[in-house]
């Protein structure tokens, strides 16, 4: 009988030493619009919504600054401004229409098109 409630005792103590720990759960790392980083969502300031920048692009550059990395940009409907998403760059940076392309506000980012295509420049 001592046997058995050692062995039950016994038991209960290993068991409990593998009690659950309390990780997150994979895709439970929200954003406050509640975007899943963990699978690549970003909050878009022009769509209003959750997005995978590399799907929902409507241009893909390299990014001059890095070869391995790109730089993705939504056009919003009318045109009229271009939202940048890229390393080194602030979220939700939005850059607004100018002659030859797009401008940040304080003229340091630039995505302009040229004979060659689209460039994005980050200037000093």
């Amino acid at each position: 009988m001592n046997k058995h409630i050692f062995a039950l005792l016994l038991a209960a103590a290993t068991l409990s030493a593998c009690a659950a720990r309390s990780e997150p759960t994979l895709g439970s790392d929200r954003d406050a619009h509640g975007c899943i980083g963990s699978a690549g969502y970003r909050w878009s300031a022009l769509k209003q919504e959750c997005v995978q920048p590399w799907e929902a692009a409507d241009l893909k550059l390299d990014d001059p600054a890095n070869d391995t990395l790109a730089v993705y940009v939504i056009l919003s409907a009318d045109k009229a401004q271009a939202e940048i998403f890229a390393a080194n760059v602030p979220e939700n940076t939005v850059l607004d229409a100018v002659k030859g392309g797009y401008a940040s506000k304080d003229g340091k980012l630039r995505l302009q098109n040229s004979t060659q295509g689209w460039q994005w420049r980050k200037m000093p």
